[in-house]
């Protein structure tokens, strides 16, 4: 994955530090099926409301997602640098920035093909908007009280 923009220097991505609940999901569904999850993963994933907990240490982002059936921790380096993980039973190898809004970016490439994310905080909720294969899934997220 190429970085077209590096860490800027700015503290407004640590808007994201904390615990969020899940509010709103959309095209879930379709966004699995272009990542061939199976079917029991697609129909059940929607009906979940994950927690995601953030947290931030130098320029590496800790996520830990918890579902009613699994908590999986992922450490994610902010400075562009390769990530290799597994994520629904697939290879993922990819790269991570903070752009300059503050926003984390995340590019890569699973066996189905290209995949992004992209996270930041409006007006005091985490959008949260994945890509892959044309599909365009967005899920909104409310800080926890």
């Amino acid at each position: 994955a190429v970085v077209s923009t590096q860490s800027t220097g700015t503290e407004k991505h640590l808007e994201l530090a904390g615990e969020w609940h899940t509010e709103s999901q959309e095209n879930l569904e379709a966004l699995l099926e272009v990542l061939k999850a199976s079917f029991v993963v697609r129909k059940a994933a929607p009906k979940m409301r994950p927690v995601q907990k953030i947290a931030f240490d130098g320029h590496t982002m800790s996520l830990t997602v918890i579902t009613g059936i699994s908590t999986k921790e992922t450490s994610i380096p902010l400075d562009g640098s390769e990530i290799k993980e597994n994520s629904m039973g697939q290879d993922f190898t990819g790269t991570a920035i903070i752009r300059e809004d503050g926003s984390i970016f995340t590019e890569g490439v699973m066996p189905t093909g290209k995949i992004t994310t992209h996270r930041w905080v409006q007006d005091g909720k985490m959008m949260l908007v994945t890509e892959s294969g044309g599909v365009c899934c967005t899920r909104v997220f409310t800080r926890a009280a």
